[in-house]
């Protein structure tokens, strides 16, 4: 999320010096792409990325009746049987694990029922097919669609709740059950209030209030675990020291610009990374004055750098 104080860059200036410019290197120009990005990151661990490696959900197979689940989004009624109570109203609510007992799908091959109930009493299968007892016992995890791991959620509170951390993204959340996005800061250190169910994408929705300001509190969605889908991991969201001391270079006026994420020419690449965070992709050019850099995100920002510094960007 980039905030109005970007300004405006001159577009047509811009393509206009890359076209016209008699020497562009544009067969030789190296180009890093955003799986490089994300492989340059993998090289260079942070104890942030192990802090909850810990947590992880229970196999299925150990699943004991009673093991609760958040429902998190009302399209869950596609994946249960026709056999299953209405679901209507029931996103927001929990339904609890009965049991698993074997079934045949329409082929005839092996599947397993997954029976779940509610606090009406209302009862809810999910099949899974080609899913006999032997192979369902062999995984590690499985995951409802459609639903939050109640159990999950309480183990990341019970690590995080009253801790200090320095937030890295500025997409806060306004503290309720709507999740209205807000404007937020980026590294400035917060304490974290509990942690507690969030959406189907992101299962935690972590409830802090900055250090500075104990009567507003905010929210920042985060995924549990590395699978796939695992996008807002907490190490991409938060940093245990101050980023602050590592760039006693960087003066107070561009600092307070970084925390609101915002950017302005002759502000350096790492201030400028610190600003907005990773791009998705760099394109380098030599030109007749040195080498440039053009930076480009994935919702159409870019930056241009000339030898290292910011001349021309758009928001």
């Amino acid at each position: 999320m980039i905030h109005e104080g970007l300004l405006r860059a001159g577009v047509g200036v811009l393509m206009c010096a890359a076209v016209c410019s008699c020497f562009t290197g544009v067969e030789s120009t190296p180009r890093i792409g955003a799986s490089a990005v994300r492989e340059q990151k993998a090289a260079d661990p942070v104890a942030e990325a192990s802090y909850l490696a810990d947590i992880r959900p229970e196999a299925p197979s150990d699943w004991k009746p009673g093991k609760v689940f958040r429902v998190a989004d009302e399209r869950i009624s596609l994946i249960f049987t026709g056999q299953s109570s209405s679901t209507a109203g029931l996103a927001g609510r929990d339904i609890k694990f009965i049991g698993m007992s074997p079934a045949n799908n329409l082929t005839g091959n092996n599947a397993t029922e997954i029976e779940f109930s509610d606090s009406r009493g209302n009862r809810y299968y999910y099949r899974l097919n080609n899913y006999d007892k032997a192979r369902l016992d062999s995984i590690s995890s499985l995951e409802i669609p459609f639903t939050i791991d109640l159990d999950l959620v309480a183990s990341v509170d019970r690590k995080m709740r009253g801790k200090h951390f320095f937030v890295r993204t500025p997409a806060w959340y306004t503290a309720d059950s709507t999740f209205t996005e807000t404007s937020g800061l980026r590294h400035v250190e917060v304490v974290v209030d509990s942690v507690i169910p969030g959406t189907s994408n992101f299962a935690a929705a972590v409830c802090f209030h900055p250090s500075d300001d104990a009567g507003s509190e905010y929210i920042v969605l985060m995924s549990i675990g590395k699978g796939k889908g695992a996008t807002r991991t907490f190490d991409s969201l938060f940093a245990f020291d101050n980023p602050r001391k590592r760039y006693p270079e960087i003066s107070d006026e561009v600092w307070g610009l970084i925390t609101r994420s915002r950017v302005r020419t002759g502000m350096t690449r790492d201030e400028c990374r610190l600003a907005l965070g990773q791009p998705s992709d760099i394109l380098r050019l030599p030109t007749y004055g040195g080498m440039q850099e053009r930076w480009t995100y994935s919702d159409g920002i870019y930056l241009i750098f000339d030898d290292g510094f910011l001349t021309r960007y758009r928001r």
